[in-house]
């Protein structure tokens, strides 16, 4: 249970992060039935879809290394049923983010990384 409302509080972070350097929140935790993206925001015509992850650094490896192949395409393939959904984002550019929390509560993040 705390590993859930340690990734809850992360989300938190990053959204507030997001807002304050000039998104508009569209969406959290926008899932279907392939798979989640975290945040999806908008910014400059540009739809950021976001993987947050809340890590601690001592895991020996880097938040980046979650996002292999099969998590890339997760993404990607609810991104493109969102599209579906409401077609008015189809004129978008989409950008595939990675927002790491760390264990001091700093948010990096990291923009269109696939």
């Amino acid at each position: 249970m705390q590993k859930v409302s340690i990734g809850k509080q992360g989300e938190v972070f990053a959204a507030a992060y997001l807002q304050s350097i000039g998104h508009t929140i569209l969406f959290q935790n926008y899932r279907k039935r392939i798979g989640e993206i975290d945040i999806i925001s908008l910014k400059n015509e540009i739809l950021h879809c976001s993987e947050v992850k809340t890590w601690n650094e001592k895991n020996g490896f880097h938040p980046k290394e979650c996002l292999h192949v099969t998590k890339r395409d997760r993404m990607r393939k609810v991104y493109f049923h969102l599209l579906q959904e409401i077609p008015a984002f189809c004129h978008l550019t989409p950008s595939f983010n990675l927002l790491h929390i760390t264990e001091k509560k700093e948010v990096r993040f990291y923009s269109s990384i696939f």
